[in-house]
């Protein structure tokens, strides 16, 4: 994978604007300030214009431009985007003058910015977000300051209420980079968030300074990320103050993090997080928690009144110890502590709640294994041991990590000096768990590198808290390993941890951003003579390849100008039809290729490629410069046999492939019809805002073979808010990676490999564009290409032709549907691929499927559910519960629809329930990880088997010593806790130890 993200840049109408060339040193120090933005145009006011105005600013908006807002309070009915822009500026007066307020948006985040370099988003306040408050997403040189998120109670009220309680229903993240790089937030806010307050996420060189977190789960997250600063922070009211994080199947690992210089006091909120989220697991009273992260520096930290522990550092193997993800490490190593000041920790730990999982019973555990103590400093005591693996993990070239490879860049080392491999996702699978690079010739662990140090910390004299507790505990599975684990005492011993580490670096970010100056807008003079220079029964190719005209009919796309129904003008047109589609409301559409002429008026034909030639598995056709795709989005009312009553055409999609000055792009324009006083369309208006329109349908399915109950099928609703895309959330879906701006993700070559008729009859359609001269590289063939998809609403449609409605089948169908509807963003360079969910049709149905997969950022959409596919389940399953949900911040796909696909819902809880188990009945090798939605055991120990006997322990201690320790009295509970383990086994379970011929107890 090559860290550098390629940039889709998005070309859109822009007035005349001046350019900003800023002239500085591209590399500062972490004190950098880059300089006060400049403000190109009147602030926006509050009031009902205010959405269309700042999209649309947004839209024009080109490197070193400022789209201010006014002092006020803005109600915005929908996200805002900066999506393909560099060098932009978002600037309100100031977050306690500037408020933007989302209850009643129909997206899920507030700001959703992605591919955005050298963005500045500073001085307002975003609140009440469905989702995500500001999202940042593969973007470089950002700065975040002077921004507040923030979610108000049920009651209406704010965090400065005393009687504010947060809610689980709203919100995930407040502020949420992602996948970026040179990222600094400072002066900032979070208050609310049911996941995290201010997060860093698979990013690299960040620094996070002077914020406050109040009142969310997490107050501050570091996930993934490589080189990255928490500095004078302060973090109070959550329900865990800090968490330096690693997770499986992400895009990269991290390591060698600082926390420096903050503040983490009475972190004592109940965990709110929706269950299923990792933050769900975080106990209450958590001033710090590291789970799994490698080379991280802790030091000049106030930790003060956090009622489970100051600092607790766990492996992953105390959440699931069986997870899959062969890339990853459990187990934090090369953690250093140092000159931190605790007190009043550890007093009061949560008691175990079952549904929150091992990390809500770790508090009463590790005070049990402290002789009833608590402590300031909590390691749970698991460290790796050697294993088998001698495969050493290689690139996607096939050469080992520990070796150069000269045609790639990576932002990480390829190894650390440990010698710890640094994996991309773009690398080639393991074979198995290499970790032998930890250990030394006589296998023993190396330390202090892998190990813990403890240094120079000052900790309150309490005889009711150590500074320290080494739990002893590494199992989570239920067995007599974990019951002697858990009835061995702890250790409170520093002396083997009296260590010093090399200083952790310091981020040094590419700040501030270096502008580099666009091409100018086309004055509005051009635009107007080359959009009017249309002549009846041509195609304006001059103007489609240039300028954004106003009027849809300027460019003399179809034969009637206020009819996008009456078929394309020009000698290269070709309507099309897909075998499975994107859900959009029960819209109907109507898709049309203009391919352009060449200098000698012939065709400049589309080439053919799929992933059998590309080993891609997001590329179209490969058309040509000046190519025109619409697609023209319209709701019919019919008669009960199918005649016509009126069709309401609501807004034709273009994307048009130019030649700019950065390079071929695909541009997205949305066009919204009018209608006159009879109903029928007058004219197609550019809308860089998008627009929210009222339908309903009534009508059959235009292919006679789509049935329902054994009858045709036929769709009846309405939507009072059909949502017309912003011109700039066309990249949203349309973008990424490995794709040129908004380029075209329905005309795959599977997914047009079909007869052109409704009904699937007729020639096929690549055939007949070979045929025509349209489309080169076509191989008739069909085993030479790839094999085309199924359509969900047909049985039997699908590559295999099984047996219609057999699991094959349906499988078959419902996968199709993924790749066409999720599989556009949930791929590895897609807008979603910091999810770790990839859902194209040629991988297996495995962890990155969503077999028993762990939510990643999906808040309030996890739905309380724990893993994302649970087979047999559909009740269970996230998938499930967002495919089947129309709400803002649940629903996927995000957008392109607000009402749910029930057809599609109902075949994947059957997918779930029935036919993928019987798939994995048949052949097991074909869905993997299905046992692994067991979380680990040890909730179920603490939560189910030991509840009473583990709260009296904690009771009995304070009530015989008046407070101090009485180390036998604990001993003598610890024995009768024991007994109460040994009784409540099960028979098979007394069995098996008896045939050893141990007690239990003694293991």
């Amino acid at each position: 994978m090559f860290i550098s993200f390629r940039k889709a840049t998005f070309v859109v109408l822009a007035a005349s604007t001046a350019l900003l060339a800023a002239c500085s040193d591209s590399t500062k120090t972490s004190t950098t300030t880059p300089p006060t933005p400049r403000i190109d145009a009147a602030c926006i006011e509050a009031g009902p214009n205010a959405r269309e105005q700042v999209l649309t600013r947004l839209s024009l908006a080109r490197a070193g431009d400022t789209v201010a807002f006014c002092e006020g309070y803005f109600e915005m009915s929908t996200g805002l985007l900066v999506n393909s822009k560099n060098g932009i500026t978002l600037k309100g007066a100031g977050k306690d003058k500037t408020i933007l307020n989302f209850l009643n948006s129909d997206s899920g985040e507030g700001i959703n910015a992605s591919y955005a370099d050298g963005l500045i988003l500073q001085g307002f306040t975003v609140e009440d977000t469905p989702g995500n408050g500001v999202r940042v997403f593969r973007s470089e040189s950002v700065t975040i300051r002077d921004v507040r998120v923030r979610w108000h109670d049920a009651a209406g009220r704010d965090e400065t209420s005393d009687k504010y309680t947060p809610r689980s229903d709203v919100g995930a993240y407040g502020l949420y980079p992602v996948e970026t790089q040179h990222v600094l937030m400072e002066d900032c806010e979070s208050h609310g968030a049911s996941d995290a307050g201010i997060y860093v996420g698979q990013s690299n060189d960040v620094i996070v300074r002077n914020c406050l977190a109040t009142y969310n789960v997490a107050g501050f997250e570091f996930e993934n990320t490589y080189r990255a600063l928490f500095e004078d922070n302060v973090a109070t009211k959550n329900t865990g103050g800090f968490l330096i994080f690693d997770l499986p199947d992400l895009r990269q690992y991290g390591e060698k993090n600082v926390v420096r210089r903050n503040k983490s006091y009475n972190n004592n909120t109940d965990n709110f997080a929706p269950t299923g989220n990792i933050v769900g697991l975080v106990p209450r009273g958590t001033g710090m928690l590291v789970l799994a992260s490698d080379q991280l520096e802790i030091y000049d930290n106030d930790i003060t009144g956090n009622d489970s522990f100051g600092i607790a550092v766990v492996n992953y193997g105390l959440v699931d110890r069986n997870y899959p993800d062969l890339r990853y490490d459990f187990y934090p190593e090369g953690i250093e502590i140092h000159n931190n000041r605790f007190s009043g920790n550890g007093q009061s730990p949560q008691l175990p709640i079952a549904d929150r999982g091992v990390a809500s019973a770790l508090p009463l555990l590790m005070r049990v294994k402290n002789f009833g103590r608590g402590a300031d400093i909590v390691w749970d005591g698991g460290e790796d041991v050697p294993n088998d693996c001698t495969d050493y993990p290689v690139d996607e070239d096939g050469i080992a990590l520990n070796k150069p490879n000269n045609a790639e860049t990576r932002y990480e080392p390829r190894v650390d000096e440990r010698g710890r491999p640094n994996y991309y996702r773009s690398d080639k699978e393991p074979t198995c768990k290499y970790n032998a690079w930890k250990f030394d010739a006589k296998k023993k662990l190396k330390k202090p590198e892998n190990g813990l140090c403890l240094s120079n910390n000052t900790h309150q004299s309490n005889p009711l808290v150590t500074p320290f507790l080494n739990a002893g505990l590494s199992r989570s599975d239920i067995g007599p390993e974990l019951i002697q684990q858990i009835i061995v005492p702890g250790s409170s011993d520093t002396a083997p941890y009296a260590c010093d580490l090399p200083d952790r670096p310091i981020p040094v970010l590419n700040l501030p951003y270096k502008i580099v100056a666009e091409e100018a807008a086309p004055p509005d003079a051009a635009i107007a003579a080359a959009c009017s220079a249309v002549k009846p029964g041509q195609v304006n190719w001059n103007a489609l390849a240039k300028f954004d005209c106003p009027e849809l009919s300027q460019y003399g796309l179809f034969k009637v100008a206020n009819d996008p129904l009456s078929g394309g003008q020009g000698a290269f047109v070709m309507p099309y039809e897909l075998n499975s589609t994107l859900f959009s409301d029960y819209a109907s559409k109507y898709r049309v290729i203009f391919l352009p002429p060449n200098a000698q008026g012939g065709v400049q034909p589309a080439k053919y490629q799929d992933k059998k030639s590309t080993n891609s598995i997001n590329e179209s056709l490969d058309f040509p410069v000046g190519t025109v795709i619409s697609k023209t989005f319209t709701f019919r009312t019919e008669d009960g046999a199918g005649k016509l009553l009126r069709e309401h055409i609501v807004e034709t999609r273009l994307i048009i492939k130019r030649d700019t000055p950065v390079g071929e792009r695909w541009i997205g324009l949305p066009y919204v019809w009018q209608q006159g006083s009879d109903g029928k369309p007058t004219k197609a208006v550019l809308a860089l805002a998008g627009d929210n329109v009222a339908v309903q349908w009534d009508y059959l399915d235009p292919n006679p073979n789509v049935k329902k109950n054994n009858e045709r099928a036929r769709y009846k609703g309405a939507s009072a808010a059909y949502a017309v895309p912003a011109a700039l959330n066309c990249i949203t879906c349309h973008g990424g990676d490995d794709r040129l701006g908004a380029a075209p993700i329905g005309p795959k070559a599977r997914n047009m490999d079909r007869g052109m008729n409704k009904d699937q009859t007729g020639e096929n359609q690549l055939a007949f564009m070979a045929r025509k001269g349209w489309l080169t590289g076509f191989n008739a063939e069909p085993s030479k290409r790839d094999a085309p998809m199924a359509t969900m609403e047909i049985p039997g449609s699908g590559p295999s032709k099984a047996l219609p409605n057999s699991p094959r089948d349906v499988h078959e169908r419902v996968r199709a549907y993924l790749e066409v509807n999720c599989a556009y963003c949930h791929n590895s360079s897609g807008g979603a691929s910091n999810s770790g969910l990839f859902l194209d049709s040629f991988r297996p149905v495995d962890v990155r499927y969503g077999v028993c997969k762990k939510p990643v950022a999906a808040g309030r959409g996890s739905g309380n559910r724990g893993h994302d596919i649970v087979l047999g389940n559909a009740a269970a399953s996230i998938m499930s519960f967002r495919v089947g949900s129309a709400e803002a911040g649940v629903r996927m796909p995000p957008i392109a629809r607000s009402v749910v696909h029930g057809e599609a819902s109902a075949l994947i809880n059957e997918w779930i329930n029935t036919e993928l188990p019987a798939i994995n009945a048949k052949n097991n090798d074909e869905v993997k990880n299905e046992n692994s939605c067991n979380d680990s055991e040890l909730p179920l120990l603490l939560t189910e088997l030991l509840p009473a006997e583990l709260s009296s322990v904690i009771a009995q201690i304070q009530e015989a010593s008046g407070g101090l320790v009485n180390i036998s009295a604990v001993t003598d509970l610890l024995e009768s806790i024991t007994k109460g383990v040994t009784g409540a086994l099960s028979p098979t379970q007394k069995s098996e130890r008896a045939m050893k011929g141990t007690p239990a107890a003694n293991r």
